[in-house]
């Protein structure tokens, strides 16, 4: 997880993503640790692989791709009520959407955090 999070922080003052960079390093960790927890036990050879993106609108897209191509509990994950990592992403602005790989062997799990986010808005 140290090394997650010292590589997004890194990324994020290099792209010098405008948005909430503390924010968006827990979502990286978050994403890799569900990863190591939920896919890592039955994967042990398997690889993440991490992805940040910044699009022309200041959106930041994280992707976390791991070596099962399967999500069976993704709904109910994202909408928990409890401290679950993805319920925590989600109460951090980010939109969580997964997909398996076209060949079937991984999925990818990614996160989009809007800038300025939709709750400054509000303010």
């Amino acid at each position: 997880m140290r090394l997650a999070r010292l590589h997004a922080r890194t990324r994020f003052a290099v792209m010098a993503w405008p948005g909430d960079q503390e924010n968006a390093t827990q979502v990286v960790v978050k994403l890799m640790k569900n990863a190591i927890e939920h896919v890592g036990p039955q994967h042990p050879e398997g690889q993440l692989v991490l992805d940040l993106i910044v699009a022309e609108d200041e959106t930041l897209l994280i992707a976390v791709t791991d070596p099962s191509p399967a999500f069976p509990d993704f709904l109910t994950a994202i909408t928990a009520q409890t401290s679950t990592g993805l319920a925590n992403i989600r109460e951090l602005g980010g939109e969580i959407s997964w997909r398996p790989s076209d060949d079937g062997d991984t999925k990818t799990v990614q996160v989009l955090i809007r800038y300025p986010s939709p709750a400054a808005d509000f303010h």
